[in-house]
């Protein structure tokens, strides 16, 4: 069984350009997971709104390596996770971003 959460949007604090370490940019993530224990999904998001709070990720790759990390820790019982960050308003008419898997 796989949990999804699908574009949730919140602004954090991400990029390498001078502005974007200034201002907040709104971003969406998307998060698709399995473990061999029950995790709330509720849970895993104000946890992942948490990790971005506190961190200023200079790029999305590092962001979802980082929050991957965090993520095992905190629900030791993720066996798989696939996670996708956009920028949506950094580029005129795109979503710009990154995905990554890990498997535990």
């Amino acid at each position: 069984m796989t949990t999804i959460i699908k574009d949730y949007e919140f602004s954090t604090i991400i990029g390498l350009l001078d502005f974007e370490r200034v201002t907040p940019q709104k971003v969406r993530v998307s998060v698709e997971f399995q473990s061999g224990g029950f995790m709330d999904y509720i849970e895993v998001i104000n946890f992942i709104e948490e990790i971005y709070a506190r961190e200023k990720f200079g790029t999305v790759e590092s962001s979802l390596e980082i929050c991957a990390k965090k993520l095992k820790e905190k629900f030791s019982s993720l066996s798989f996770l696939k996670m996708e960050i956009l920028k949506i308003e950094i580029v005129k008419n795109a979503l710009v971003g990154a995905r990554a898997e890990f498997k535990y």
